[in-house]
């Protein structure tokens, strides 16, 4: 095997991990392959399960209980792979239950391979330290890639304005947002109203990015989806490195400042890969109702799966939140787009012509995820489809250029997109014998206990113990049966099929007015209507068959289990209503606040304790020179301004016009709860974004409070919970879905009835028009005749106007 990875030799510690690793692996076949009685492998399996059992809580805490885990556990997995493929598969005279068992065979040979490859990957995941710091004269020039295709302009003035600000010499960076939907194709369609939306929204970002002063990127026609629209605006730019960042993905001021300096220092260096942290909830952790500790779905890739594949140097790009290296995105011919992942596939190429890459698990970008269940089926389905694609037209394991390592790395993240079809084996494997009596495996009751039941033991131990702050129990086995009927088909498809897939855009800007069964919800229901039958099958048979007992408390317990787990994931087809409530960030940033009202304002101390996109809540600490009477008048309804302050970003200072929602007080002051008035000039606009999205720390703190660790008995309590809120969670939705229907068709009919929606979850308070606003400061109206003091504030938020309109060099 090449130790060597992208014109490098390993370090002596990774060189010592992958020994280490085989001096695991060689002896443990060998005693996997050692026959025993059953008495004997019994003895063996409990005496694993214990001492896993006791290195479980040391795991985490050093690499030696690790992979002394790792070492007791694949012994018994593969003692149980052994005993399976010597003596459970039926004999070929029944060709049917033949071909059904080895099928089922071939499914676990999957998930052993699964389970060697991943702990392989995962055992010693690496922390990444800050890179140096590097001298402004020295520092490359970047060019950040904000890539849009019908994303609402409220959401684009956000990411934009947060781009625009972070933390780099102005004279070293460019901004620009690339607009695949207003291109001259779409503009110029015979669709007239397509034609039309296209022109104005082209007129529209432009009129947003010429008031941001940042780059509006459009082309001719829509060719190669994302990649294309990237690669088209990086024929205008020049700069050393690529930033990109989703439309959604609102980037902190210190993104630049955390990535940069490690492409300084190593010149190999092509890519810098940062987590996605999202605001909301996904569909199926909403629907199903999970708990708010629970952590998030993309958790388990984003802070453990990807610091493994950097410990091998097989960290990829995930399409936004990425720092990449021009002259290594030119050696390739720019962003890759045969298919429809461009992120892993463009990675693959250049990874394959001896670049290296990293992972810094620091989130440092906020977005968010598809609304509806739906949205949430499309985005993994694409995935999926990438993922199939470069398995079949870039095989990693036949790509030069990698280093073994490399190559399982890419492999593992390919064949994980596998899931559904084992999924869906699993599922109704045992309904084979339930239904028809088909044999899908040949064994003993003595033989189920001493062997399946350590291997299953041990399996759920194992990802408790590895996987324990990023994965509850059970929680990984919702999320692939949630989406496994639906991702089954693409999943062949594209195998078989690999070259006709086609670029789907996730929604981002669904709202949910109320609850409703999804519109995709068949499958799924079907699928738990049939698992339903297989119990009722298993209990038939239980009472009219007691010769069957044996078999059946294997086969019935298996469709048991398997029904609990699609209990639990029914309710993903569920949508609840969303109500909107804008996240809040909790805060402690000090401000000025001004209030009162004609021509005489009175200044005071505040502080913003947390605050949304859409409001916050201040504090108002009076000081000697406050008019207090003048705070007293305050009430819902009253208009004042507050101004936050930002010593390391003082040109982003600017009053901000709110008005008070509610008030209390308590000994020290004040505390309001404001809503941000929603017109005011964009540069308002960019200090509410810096307030928002500007500190990193808020996020990991956010990261850090989900990453709770739940019991592996605990644990399946709760999924079993789960499984009972969730059935009738959606027996509810389909006995008032006649009714939902018939308010929908009335609301059709009536015209009258306009159902206001509300403002976007990363909107400014409304919907916002560039157009319609010109960007003249509040202060300037505000405080026409009121003193020495009232200019000396009016002067100090007006900086941020003036240094926003300075030439850029």
């Amino acid at each position: 095997m090449s130790l060597l990875i992208a014109n490098r030799r390993l370090k002596p510690g990774e060189v010592v991990l992958a020994l280490l690793w085989f001096a695991i692996v060689i002896p443990l076949a060998f005693l996997a392959s050692i026959p025993t009685s059953n008495a004997v492998q019994g003895g063996l399996g409990l005496f694993a399960v214990v001492c896993v059992a006791l290195l479980k809580p040391w795991t985490m805490k050093t690499i030696v209980a690790r992979f002394a885990l790792l070492a007791i556990a694949s012994s018994i997995v593969m003692r149980y792979w052994f005993w399976r493929i010597t003596s459970t598969l039926p004999p070929m005279d029944e060709p049917l239950s033949f071909a059904i068992a080895v099928a089922l065979f071939a499914v676990e040979t999957y998930a052993i391979c699964v389970f060697f490859v991943s702990s392989f990957i995962t055992a010693d995941p690496i922390e990444r330290k800050l890179p140096p710091k590097v001298a402004a004269s020295s520092l490359p020039t970047v060019d950040i890639l904000v890539p849009s295709y019908n994303e609402p302009i409220e959401m684009l003035s956000v990411t934009l304005s947060a781009a625009k600000n972070m933390h780099y010499p102005p004279h070293k960076r460019t901004v620009v947002l690339c607009d695949d939907g207003g291109t001259d194709e779409r503009c110029n369609s015979d669709d007239s109203i397509k034609a039309h939306a296209a022109r104005k929204r082209r007129a529209d970002l432009q009129a947003l990015c010429a008031e941001l002063g940042i780059v509006y990127s459009t082309r001719a026609e829509n060719i190669n989806a994302k990649a294309g629209n990237m690669s088209a605006a990086m024929e205008r730019l020049n700069g050393d490195l690529v930033v990109v960042f989703d439309a959604d993905h609102v980037p902190a001021r210190d993104f630049l400042a955390r990535t940069v300096g490690y492409f300084v220092v190593d010149p190999n260096l092509f890519l810098v890969q940062t987590p996605h942290f999202f605001l909301n909830p996904d569909p199926v952790d909403r629907n199903i109702g999970l708990r708010a500790d629970c952590p998030p779905e993309n958790e388990m890739f984003y802070h453990q799966g990807h610091r493994g594949l950097d410990r091998w140097g097989g960290a990829f790009f995930c399409g936004s939140a990425s720092v990449l290296r021009r002259a290594a995105l030119d050696s390739v011919g720019g962003f890759a787009g045969e298919t429809i992942t461009e992120d892993a596939e463009t990675a693959l190429e250049i990874h394959s012509q001896g670049w290296k890459s990293l992972y810094v698990d620091h989130a440092m970008i906020a977005g968010l995820q598809p609304e509806t269940f739906t949205s949430f089926i499309e985005q993994r389905g694409r995935w999926a489809t990438g993922m199939m694609q470069l398995l079949r037209l870039k095989n990693p394991l036949r790509r030069k250029g990698m280093s073994l390592s490399q190559r399982l790395c890419y492999l593992n993240s390919m064949t994980f997109w596998l899931f559904p079809l084992v999924r869906m084996t699993f599922i109704l494997a045992p309904l084979a014998y339930l239904f028809f009596e088909l044999q899908i495996f040949v064994a003993t009751i003595e033989e189920v206990a001493v062997y399946m039941s350590s291997y299953m033991a041990i399996s759920f131990m194992v990802q408790n113990g590895l996987y324990a702050r990023t994965r509850w129990p059970l929680i990984s086995e919702l999320y692939e049966t949630a989406q496994a009927p639906y991702l089954s088909g693409v999943v062949l498809r594209t195998i078989f099929k690999p070259r006709g897939a086609k670029f789907n855009v996730t929604a981002k800007d669904e709202v949910l007015e109320e609850d409703f069964l999804s519109p995709i919800h068949r499958p799924l229901l079907i699928l738990w209507g049939i698992a339903l039958l297989g119990v009722v099958a298993a209990a038939v048979r239980w009472f009219m068959f007691p010769g069957d007992h044996n078999i059946l408390m294997i086969v019935g317990g298996w469709a048991i289990f398997n029904f609990v787990i699609l209990s639990a994931a029914l309710g993903a087809i569920g949508e609840r209503r969303q109500r909107r409530a804008v996240p809040r960030v909790d805060m402690v940033v000090p401000a000025v606040a001004a209030v009162g009202q004609g021509e005489y304002y009175t200044f005071t101390a505040a502080t913003v304790l947390d605050s949304s996109t859409s409001g916050a809540k201040l504090k108002l600490t009076p000081g000697p020179d406050t008019d207090i009477a003048e705070l007293t008048r305050l009430e819902k309804g009253s208009v004042f301004y507050f101004t936050p302050e930002f010593p390391k970003s003082p040109h982003l200072e600017n009053a901000v016009r709110v008005q008070v929602v509610n008030i209390s007080r308590d000994p020290s002051g004040l505390v309001l709860g404001v809503r941000y008035d929603p017109d005011q000039p964009l540069i308002v606009r960019e200090t509410i974004a810096h307030l928002i999205f500007g500190d990193s720390a808020v996020w990991e703190r956010v990261r850090e409070s989900r990453n709770k660790p739940m019991p592996l008995l605990k644990g399946m309590g709760y999924v079993l919970m789960l499984a009972f809120s969730s059935v009738a969670h959606v027996m509810r939705m389909i006995a008032n879905e006649p009714a939902r229907r018939k308010r929908a068709e009335e609301r059709e009919r009536d015209t009258a009835i306009v159902d206001d929606q509300p403002a976007h979850i990363l909107a400014f308070g409304e919907a916002f028009d560039p157009v319609l606003h010109e960007p003249v400061h509040p202060m300037k109206q505000m405080l026409t005749q009121s003193g020495r003091a009232a200019e000396e504030y009016a002067s100090r938020t007006t900086r941020g106007a003036e240094l926003d309109r300075r030439p850029r060099t």
